[in-house]
């Protein structure tokens, strides 16, 4: 099941990406077995410094995109663990901003963040004058460097309603001209919407007597089976930034 998961979230990523980079190389998964016996897949695209996003078909950006999945507590669905979206300028090892998702973030760490690569005196001055004020805080100052944008974590929506692949792409094109067909656009809008109601599935077993009281709101009669035990973890996942 993990591997039949895992290839065919490899080719939905292939065709998402194709939609702004049509000649990119397939993604591909591949399975990794950990010491406690925990079976995992990294799907990652090649080659691995990353796609050329071009601007009337000249290179402007890159993109790196990798993700770690693995099964759910459920053992049923296909869980992601860790995501790394970052845009590049063209030949430059410093990304422009990075999207990131950890499933098992520290607790003081957003799970689902973007970070900007960039300078801005103003923020500097602020993290310099708040110093110690936050665990993250005393991190920064133990350093003895110059706080830097890049080491903030913009929180964007959490486990459940954070950002997708597709949502970086069309930003793109839509903000910096990436080159995309008006069909690869209405992809991407596709692919939002498969990512979007994947999400509600996870919402709902999230929260089920929220998803109960909807739809009891919108006239439908809903029959309740034997209750099942809900780990602490899925209320944990609706409350954690």
């Amino acid at each position: 099941m993990l591997s039949a998961q895992a290839t065919q979230f490899a080719e939905d990523l292939t065709r998402t990406v194709r939609a702004v980079a049509v000649d990119c190389d397939p993604f591909t998964a591949l399975l990794m077995t950990k010491n406690d016996g925990t079976r995992k897949f990294t799907v990652r695209q090649h080659p691995v410094d990353g796609i050329v996003l071009r601007v009337n078909g000249e290179p402007l950006l890159q993109l790196s995109v990798s993700f770690q999945r693995s099964l759910d507590g459920a053992g049923r669905y296909l869980a992601v663990d860790d995501a790394k979206i970052k845009v590049h300028a063209q030949g430059d090892r410093q990304p422009l901003f990075r999207y990131e998702y950890d499933r098992d973030a520290v607790a003081d760490m957003p799970a689902a963040h973007i970070q900007l690569h960039a300078h801005r005196d103003a923020f500097s001055h602020v993290m310099n004058r708040a110093g110690r004020a936050s665990a993250r805080g005393k991190r920064r100052a133990g350093s003895n460097a110059v706080p830097r944008l890049e080491e903030l974590h913009f929180p964007v929506g959490g486990h459940r309603f954070r950002p997708c692949l597709e949502d970086v792409l069309e930003m793109l094109a839509l903000e910096l001209g990436v080159d995309a067909t008006p069909e690869g656009l209405e992809a991407l809008r596709s692919g939002r919407e498969r990512w979007r109601r994947s999400q509600v599935g996870a919402v709902v077993r999230d929260a089920p007597e929220e998803a109960i009281r909807v739809l009891t709101d919108l006239g439908y009669r809903v029959r309740l089976g034997s209750l099942r035990s809900r780990p602490a973890e899925r209320t944990r996942r609706l409350r954690d930034l």
